[in-house]
């Protein structure tokens, strides 16, 4: 399952982003995820936990927004593509050949923990 792999890259891209702001932990992910990027998002949310066991981003909120394909018909113009009937205009069948939208694996949003606060 490939989906293990991009969980520990967004992990580290994740921690990379802790250093930088010099925070301790993620509480939450967000990313996207296109239609046509070979990423199951059911199987890269349940990767997802294990990748993070023992990591500053234990425990983070992992939100997968899928971004639908998107191409250009020649006749109907910008149009949602189905994956199942490839690169192929859903109204008359003519060839997208170009995909607009839709192949990206994006890390979108990170939110940083706030950093646990002693009683006085």
């Amino acid at each position: 399952m490939h989906e293990a792999s991009v969980a520990l890259s967004l992990i580290d891209v994740a921690a990379e982003v802790l250093r930088e702001h010099g925070a301790a932990r993620v509480s939450a992910l967000t990313v996207r995820v296109g239609a046509w990027s070979s990423v199951v998002p059911e199987a890269l949310t349940a990767a997802f936990p294990a990748c993070a066991a023992g990591t500053p981003l234990e425990g983070a909120r992992l939100s997968v927004v899928l971004v639908p394909g998107v191409g250009e018909c020649p006749v109907h113009g910008r149009v949602t593509l189905d994956v199942r009937q490839g690169l192929r205009c859903p109204e008359c069948g003519a060839p997208t050949p170009t995909l607009l939208v839709g192949d990206e694996l994006e890390l979108d949003e990170i939110e940083l923990a706030e950093p646990d606060r002693e009683d006085p």
